[in-house]
């Protein structure tokens, strides 16, 4: 076959493409954007993952370094002989000091580190300066920077003990970019912190700790194999990125596609003199194609173009939303060059159920006036059902642990294509409604019942939207199994270490209390070698149960009177608390100590023995307070060793933040002016909650939150636009026939809720199935809605799909001659 017989063709037909994306401006610019629009995010997106958090390797490297581990021990010199022959290491303190501002004394993070060593390569950032070098000089992150109002060349006092620093640079630390610190020579740290020991391992070997007295028993080694991911993340981030890649191809094939399909619907007169002028119903086609090709790589480039120079023009604001500095920033060539190949394949594909729609009978109905009558709506919805029960199916088999990233994919698919697959027959139904409604609404349902293929369409555009929106909502609210929540101490409580009330002194402590809305401090003195027997029987649930396991922790014994019952319930002793103290009894602040009025203590080196209990309250835990209260007879009796553990400053409210700000003040003056200062801050919090769920919402899912969202409103707006173009011919007519703006603009409105509403109905059900297969895969995962969220995704399209259709129902009609 001759070169010409191949290429020609194909030149004649891009020719009349691009005549045709000429003449009709408008709905060529409509169908650009569509195609811009993920061309453009899977840019940008494409250069931020690949720059940032795309690999754990990467995430490895902000914490890390070029280092393979991090070493925390007693002995670093002996760690150091141990290592394989030619390892390369380099001093690393990480802790915390002292910094005097202009509002007082606060306490800091900071590192005694020389950022310019090769194994501290992409931990450091250095905005400004240089990195310091000497005993006066400090680098200051970004946020230090901010909050104390200083550049380099600035002075600052820091340290324990202070001392006066020069501010030489501004170096941020890479693992999060919001962290506020100081940065200072590796030899020169600020208080009197233990060091650490960077190392590289020659040739990517293994090392093992030395298990010696010094070294294993006090020492703790970060690698990159404990920050590697787990088997079951990797299979979650394989099943998100399988998901998520698939489902937005299928999306963009039906946005895409549903565009071509009403451009050549309004096409079909100009492909029929094509027709007539002797092409054949292949060369009628390639033209269809060599619309979605031109159109598709004009998007393609131009969507790379503009994702680059966002990416550019935004890299500290993509910065500041990752957490993470761009190092070494590169551009993805072959992912950019897969961007553009998916984009134009997209568009070509797009064009296929178009193009097969052209038939000679098409052709003779466009010249003829012939209705364009669909005969597919049984097969359709035949198809439909299938889909739909094929990909239910497949969400049932893979939304299990045990299930398969690619089966999960597959099922979203089918059932998204399945719910598109229906919109036909669905509109066909509506046509039996129109009679019972007013005469603007009957006009739009039966025109869009006469067109359904291109309401389907349009329909399709909006359902595969919103139903992508629906489904990243819902598993981004899907919830980590949320630990026990573990509260320290009352609301309100502050907690001092037995060191801190030893460095301020009786006349310290009271200066300090007194910047506090205190009522009492109180020092807890807890047995050093008795502790309370759990009766598993008291816990409520299975004594394996996490949930259950939070009284468990409070086992804590105090040595004390009658006051320590103020402190742990927040009330005054009763007649019975104070009579059990007296009577050699104990008082039970944790019920899950307590069997049948007595409460086991175990002795070292003793056999355990049953005291009676009178518990104080129920199924309130606090984990740094006492689980049991006895009298000092009581512990002198059973040979119980007693030592002050902790004092309870105990409020009458909150403490305010100036209020703390104060009290710390007071507490870190004592630290600078003690003999022996510590070697890292004391300072006082108020009591918090932990054990929360730790997990966060990563910065790439805002990220295609924001496409996501972006991509809905954008597809409603379009498709219900192109439609809403599809409309004016017959509006052109209702006008010449005496139709009021009013009426014309009640038409347009309601074909745009025809389309988005009932395509915003059918997408949330496409999407809500792959989400739950989705949660269900996951063993780390629990179901949420999101309610508020599935409501916008929902509503707003309609809305803003309705605002456009009242847009384009102000403009002038032309006269046009009708096609049909």
């Amino acid at each position: 076959m001759s070169r010409a017989v191949l290429v020609g063709p194909w030149r004649v037909a891009l020719r009349i493409a691009r005549r045709s994306a000429l003449r009709h401006r408008g709905r060529s610019a409509l169908i650009l954007l569509m195609l811009l629009i993920p061309a453009y995010a899977g840019t940008v997106l494409t250069a931020s993952w690949s720059n940032l958090s795309g690999t754990s390797a990467q995430e490895t490297t902000f914490t890390l370094g070029s280092a393979d581990l991090i070493i925390d021990a007693a002995s670093l010199p002996e760690i150091e002989a141990a290592l394989p022959s030619g390892s390369v290491t380099t001093g690393l303190t990480q802790a915390r000091t002292v910094v005097r501002t202009p509002d007082g004394l606060r306490t800091s993070q900071y590192e005694a580190a020389d950022p310019n060593n090769a194994l501290h390569h992409g931990r450091y950032v250095l905005r400004a300066g240089r990195a310091p070098d000497g005993p006066s000089e400090v680098a200051v992150t970004r946020a230090m920077a901010d909050e104390l109002g200083v550049r380099a060349g600035s002075r600052i006092t820091a340290g324990m003990p202070q001392r006066d620093l020069t501010v030489v640079g501004v170096i941020d630390w890479s693992r999060s970019l919001r962290a506020s610190g100081l940065l200072v020579p590796r030899d020169f740290p600020l208080s009197a912190a233990r060091s650490k020991l960077m190392v590289q391992l020659p040739n990517d070997d293994e090392w093992l700790p030395p298990r010696t007295d010094v070294g294993s028993a006090t020492m703790s080694v970060l690698s990159r194999t404990d920050m590697a991911p787990t088997a079951g993340e990797r299979q979650m981030e394989a099943a998100t990125a399988v998901l998520v890649v698939s489902f937005a191809g299928a999306q963009l094939v039906l946005l895409v596609g549903a565009a071509f399909l009403v451009g050549a619907a309004r096409q079909r007169r100009e492909l029929a003199v094509v027709a007539a002028a002797g092409a054949t119903r292949r060369q009628v086609r390639l033209v269809v194609l060599a619309g979605g090709l031109l159109l598709g790589a004009l998007a393609a480039a131009a969507g790379v173009i503009l994702g680059l120079s966002t990416f550019a023009a935004a890299g500290p604001l993509i910065e500041r939303i990752a957490d993470h500095p761009l190092i070494d920033v590169s551009m993805p060539a072959w992912q950019l060059v897969g961007v553009v190949g998916v984009t134009v394949a997209i568009a070509v594909l797009a064009t296929l159920l178009p193009a097969r729609a052209i038939r000679q009978r098409f052709v003779r109905g466009a010249l003829g006036g012939q209705r364009d009558q669909s005969r597919l709506d049984a097969a359709g919805a035949v198809a439909a059902v299938g889909l739909i029960g094929v990909g239910t199916l497949a969400l049932v088999v893979s939304g299990t642990p045990q299930g398969r990233s690619m089966v999960l994919a597959a099922g979203g698919i089918a059932l998204l294509l399945g719910v598109v697959a229906c919109t036909p027959a669905l509109v066909q139904a509506t046509g039996r409604l129109a009679g019972e409604l007013p005469m603007p609404a009957r006009l739009a349902v039966r025109h869009a019942v006469r067109h359904r293929l291109r309401t389907s369409a349009a329909m399709g555009a909006v359902i595969a939207a919103v139903a992508g929106s629906v489904a990243l909502a819902l598993a981004g609210a899907a919830r980590g199994e949320a630990a026990p929540t573990r509260v320290e101490a009352r609301p309100g409580q502050v907690l001092m270490p037995v060191e801190a009330a030893e460095v301020l002194g009786p006349v310290g402590l009271n200066r300090m209390t007194a910047a506090l809305p205190t009522r009492a401090a109180v020092t807890l003195r807890t047995a050093t070698n008795l502790h309370a027997n759990i009766a598993y029987q008291n816990l409520p649930g299975s004594p394996t149960d996490p949930s259950a396991m939070v009284g468990a922790e409070q086992r804590d014994i105090a040595v004390g009177t009658a006051d320590i019952v103020q402190v742990v319930t927040g009330r005054g002793a009763t007649d019975a608390e104070r009579v059990a103290l007296e009577h050699g009894d104990a008082v039970a602040f944790n019920d899950t100590l307590v069997a049948t009025g007595n409460v086991v203590l175990s002795a070292v080196g003793q056999a355990p023995t049953s005291v009676p209990a009178v518990v104080a309250t129920r199924g309130e835990y606090f984990t740094k307070l006492p689980g049991l209260l006895i009298s000092p007879e009581t512990a002198q009796r059973l040979g119980v060793d007693a030592q002050p553990r902790l004092i309870v400053v105990d409020t009458t409210r909150t403490p305010t933040q100036a209020e703390l700000a104060e009290a710390n003040e007071v507490l870190l003056r004592a630290q600078l002016t003690a003999a022996k200062p510590a070697p890292s801050p004391l300072i006082i919090e108020t009591a918090a909650a932990t054990g929360q769920s730790s997990r966060q919402v990563t910065t790439m899912f805002y990220v295609l939150a924001a496409v996501s969202a972006l991509v809905t409103i954008v597809a409603s707006t379009v498709a219900v636009g192109l439609a809403a173009v599809e409309l004016r011919p017959d509006m052109a007519t209702m006008a010449a026939v005496g139709a009021t703006p009013r009426i014309r603009r009640s038409i347009t409105v309601t074909q745009a809720l025809v389309i988005a509403g009932v395509g915003a109905v059918l997408g949330l059900i496409a999407g809500i199935g792959p989400a739950a297969a989705y949660v269900s895969y996951s063993t780390e995962l629990r179901w949420h809605v999101p309610w508020t969220a599935l409501l916008i995704i929902v509503l707003v399209p309609p809305a803003l799909a309705m605002a456009v259709a009242v847009r384009l129902a102000r403009g002038k009609l032309p006269l046009v001659r009708r096609a049909s």
